[in-house]
């Protein structure tokens, strides 16, 4: 009996092992959280469900406005191997302070998930959205 229960124990435990891994699910991150106006920061995460050499799109009024996308400024990064993604955004000088929103498509769709962007120095003014 006890070597029924050990190797149904054993079989058990194999079979949790060789589950499948759950998903990774999709992440924006920003480096420096806080910056001055003029300055670079690196948004960077990953993508799961998006192919490599996708694009992922970035969005955030924090940043220029050179590119944009459904009417707020937007960088592009191409998705790499493992679904990762990384690109530098330089946050332009006359960028006013507070706190901005960072989000991201891929796919056609929306990521879900938001970081913060804090850009510090001359005049305070309320919370930034997008």
């Amino acid at each position: 009996m006890r070597t029924r229960l050990a190797l149904a124990a054993a079989c058990v435990s194999l079979g949790v092992l060789a589950a499948p891994a759950l998903a990774a699910s999709p992440s924006i991150k920003v480096s420096p959280t806080s910056v001055a106006p003029g300055h670079k920061v690196k948004v960077f995460g990953v993508v799961p469900g998006c192919i490599p050499g996708g694009q992922v799109v970035l969005l955030s009024k924090a940043f220029p406005s050179t590119s944009e996308f459904a009417g707020l400024p937007a960088v592009y990064a191409i998705v790499q191997a493992h679904s990762a993604y990384s690109v530098t955004v330089k946050i332009p000088a006359s960028k006013r302070a507070g706190k901005y929103t960072i989000t991201g498509r891929c796919g056609g769709g929306n990521l879900g998930k938001v970081a913060h962007l804090t850009v510090t120095g001359g005049q305070q003014q309320q919370q930034q959205q997008g």
